[in-house]
C-alpha cells in the first residue's frame, strides 16, 4: 500500500465514530434519493409534457423550502442539540417519499407533486447542515479536511448506487413504485443515526433562544463569511447544473436512454471514491483557499466540454472534469465554514451557509432550464451560459481567499 494512502487511512481511522456514522447515513440516504430524484425531471418534462422552465419553478419552490429549514435548522441544533433534528427528518421524509410516489403512480397534478416536492426537500434542510455541524464539533480542525472528504464519499458512493439502479429498476417496476423503495432506504439511514452520542458543542449551545435574523445579521457584519456565502450560492448553482439540466438535455435533446444517463452519475459517484483520497492530499498541499480557486477554474472547463459533447463518451468526460472539481471544492468549503463565524454556535454558521447552498440549488433548475428552452439545440451556447456562473464562481472564491487572508494574519488562523 502507498505510504500517502496509508497516512489518508489511519487518519480515518482516528476519527470519532460518530463521523463515520454521518458518512454511513449520508451514503445510504443520497442512494435512496438518487433512485428517483435524478429522473424526476425528466418525469415531469418528457412523460407528462410539462414544460422545463415549469419544472424549475416547481424545483426553486422546493429548494426554497429546504433553504430557509437549512437556516432554521442549523440555528435550533444550536439549542436543542443534532441528534433529533438528524434522525427526526429523515423518519418524517421516508413517510413524505412514499406520499410522492403514490401521487406519481396516480399521475397526480402537478400541483399536487409540487406540495409534496417542497415538503421533502424542507425535511432535508433538517438533516444536511445539522450532520454537518456535528462533523465539525467531534473534529479537530486538522482532522476536518479529512471528515469531509469523507462526507462526501458517503454522499458519492450513493450517486454511485442510485442513479444506476433507480435507471435498471424503471424498466421492470412503474416509476412511482420506486419511490418507496427509498422511503425504506430513508428509514435506514434514520435507523444509523440512532444512538449517536451528542457533540458537547451543541449539548452546550442551549438555553439563550437566539433569533434566527441574528444569524443574517451577523454573516453581513462578517466579510469573509459574506463572501464564502456568495461562493457557496454560486457552486451551487454550477454543480446542481449536473443532478437537473442535464439528465433532462441528455435524454429530451440527445436521446440517451435513462440507463445510460444513470451510468454517467455512476462515473460521477466511482470517481469521488477512487480520487477524494489524493484529492485531500492536495488540499493540504495547496491549501483550503487556493484548493476552492483551483477547482472553481476547473468547472468553466468541464462545462465548456460538456457543451463540446455529442454522445456517451463526451459527456462521460465532461462528468469525469466535474468530479475532479467536486472532490476538491467541497471538502475544502466546508472546511472553510467550519472556520467561520463562532465556535459557539456552529450550527448557526452552517445553517446559513445551508441556506445560501440551497438557495444556488433552488436556482439552479430554473436557470439551467431557461437555457435548455432557448439554447437546447446549441449545445455549447447552452452550456456555456453555466460556464459563465463558474467564471463568477472563481472571482467570489479568490475575493474570500484574499479577505480570509487578511483576517488569518491578524488571528493566526492557518487556513492556507
Amino acid at each position: 500500500m502507498p505510504p500517502r494512502l496509508r497516512s489518508r487511512l489511519a487518519e480515518w481511522a482516528e476519527l470519532d465514530h460518530r463521523v463515520w456514522r454521518m458518512a454511513g447515513a449520508r451514503a445510504v440516504n443520497t442512494m435512496g434519493m438518487s433512485l428517483v430524484m435524478s429522473f424526476l425531471g425528466i418525469y415531469v418534462v418528457e412523460s407528462r409534457g410539462y414544460p422545463a422552465w415549469l419544472y424549475g419553478v416547481c424545483a426553486l419552490a422546493a429548494n426554497l423550502a429546504q433553504s430557509m429549514a437549512s437556516a432554521w435548522a442549523g440555528e435550533l441544533s444550536d439549542r436543542i442539540g443534532r441528534r433529533p433534528l438528524i434522525t427526526g427528518s429523515l423518519v418524517v421524509r421516508a413517510f413524505v417519499i412514499s406520499v410522492l410516489g403514490l401521487q406519481v403512480l396516480l399521475d397526480a397534478p402537478l400541483w399536487a407533486l409540487a406540495i409534496n416536492f417542497a415538503a421533502s426537500s424542507a425535511l432535508r434542510g433538517g438533516f444536511e447542515p445539522v450532520a454537518y455541524a456535528l462533523v465539525a464539533d467531534v473534529c479537530r480542525p486538522d482532522q476536518r479536511i479529512a471528515a469531509f472528504g469523507l462526507q462526501r464519499m458517503g454522499t458519492n458512493l450513493g450517486w454511485a448506487m442510485g442513479p444506476a439502479i433507480g435507471g435498471l429498476l424503471t424498466v421492470w417496476l412503474p416509476y412511482g413504485a420506486v419511490f418507496f423503495i427509498t422511503g425504506a432506504a430513508l428509514l435506514a439511514a434514520a435507523w444509523t443515526t440512532t444512538g449517536v452520542p451528542e457533540s458537547r458543542a451543541a449539548a452546550a449551545g442551549g438555553g439563550d433562544r437566539v433569533a434566527l435574523g441574528d444569524a443574517f445579521r451577523e454573516a453581513w457584519r462578517n466579510p469573509p463569511l459574506l463572501a464564502l456565502l456568495a461562493a457557496t450560492f454560486l457552486f451551487a448553482l454550477v454543480h446542481t447544473q449536473l443532478f437537473s439540466t442535464f439528465s433532462i438535455y441528455w435524454a429530451d435533446v440527445m436521446g440517451l436512454p435513462k440507463a445510460s444517463i444513470g451510468l454517467l452519475y455512476t462515473i460521477n459517484g466511482v470517481g469521488v471514491l477512487l480520487f477524494q483520497v489524493p484529492a485531500i492530499g492536495l488540499i493540504r498541499r495547496i491549501g483550503v483557499r487556493r484548493a476552492m480557486i483551483g477547482a472553481a477554474a476547473v468547472y468553466v472547463v468541464a462545462y465548456l466540454t460538456m457543451g463540446a459533447a455529442r454522445g456517451f463518451a463526451g459527456a462521460a468526460i465532461a462528468v469525469a472534469v466535474i468530479t475532479m472539481a467536486e472532490i476538491v471544492f467541497s471538502p475544502a468549503h466546508q472546511t472553510a465554514a467550519a472556520e467561520s463565524g463562532d465556535p459557539s454556535r456552529r450550527g448557526r454558521t452552517f445553517g446559513v451557509v445551508g441556506f445560501a447552498q440551497i438557495l444556488g440549488v433552488a436556482f439552479a433548475p430554473l436557470y439551467g432550464g431557461t437555457l435548455l428552452d432557448q439554447l437546447g439545440h446549441h449545445p455549447l451556447l447552452m452550456w456555456g451560459g453555466v460556464a459563465v456562473m463558474a467564471v463568477l464562481l472563481t472571482a467570489t472564491t479568490s475575493i474570500y481567499a484574499a479577505l480570509q487572508q487578511r483576517e488569518s494574519r491578524a488571528t493566526g488562523s492557518q487556513l492556507g
